[in-house]
This record gives C-alpha cells, structure tokens and sequence, in this order.
C-alpha cells in the first residue's frame, strides 16, 4: 500500500464527513443526534460483513465485539441530555476511527487496503462535529 492511497482515502473521508454534515444541518438539524448516532453501528458493521470466510475466527470476533460495544454506546448516549449525548457520541466516533487506524482484518477481510484510512478521516470530522456547540 502506497502512501498516497491512504492519504486519498483519508480525504475522501473528509470530504465525506462535510458532505454528511451540512446534508443533516440543512435537511433534519433536529434529528442530527440521532442520525449520526445509528451511522455509528453502521461504520462498525462494515467490518465483519466485508469477511469473505473465517467468521469466527479472532479477527471477526473482534470486528463483532466491537459493533456490539458500538450499538450499546450509541443506545446509552440515547438516554443522555442533548449536550451529553453529543460528547458520548463524539467520543465514539473518535474511538472508532482509532479502531480504523488499528484495524487488521486478517486474511479473509474484503476491505481494500485505503478503507480504514478513509474511515478514520469521515470519524474524526463527525466527532469534532459533535463537539461544536450546534450540535
């Protein structure tokens, strides 16, 4: 893996995450919480199901601890005031894009080598997103 395939996917994330921001602000700013919230599991989803076999193995088990833990961060930033929930749910996606940066699918990940440096810069961008006081 070259470079400059992770650093294109890292601004493709980016661009992603802006693209996602100013979508929810314009279109549903009351619901922003909430869509950003289930988008959480969703990023942590595409990892056990991009397996191509090996699904019990530690590498799935992993990508699985990690989308329950993910469903339940989500659930538990739910029942949080506003402003809580958005620290909750800025610390998840933070999390998540360490996990990104971290991540070995093992052998029988389909993930194209550049998806976790994209999946790192969409997170880091919705977590400081959700640290604005707009949120």
């Amino acid at each position: 893996m070259r470079i400059d395939q992770h650093v294109a996917g890292l601004l493709v994330g980016v661009a992603s995450a802006v693209g996602t921001e100013v979508l929810v602000r314009r279109h549903a700013p009351r619901r922003r919480l909430a869509l950003l919230g289930a988008g959480l599991p969703v990023a942590a989803a595409i990892y056990p199901a991009a397996r191509s076999g090996d699904r019990h193995g530690h590498h799935a088990r992993r990508e699985v601890a990690a989308l329950a833990a993910y469903s339940a961060w989500v659930l538990a930033s739910s029942r949080a005031d506003r402003d809580r929930a958005a620290r909750l749910l800025a610390a998840g996606w933070a999390s998540h894009a360490a996990f990104d940066a971290l991540h070995d699918g093992g052998g029988h990940s389909l993930i194209p080598a550049w998806y976790p440096a994209l999946c790192a810069g969409y997170d880091v961008v919705i977590a400081a997103g959700l640290l604005q006081r707009r949120a």
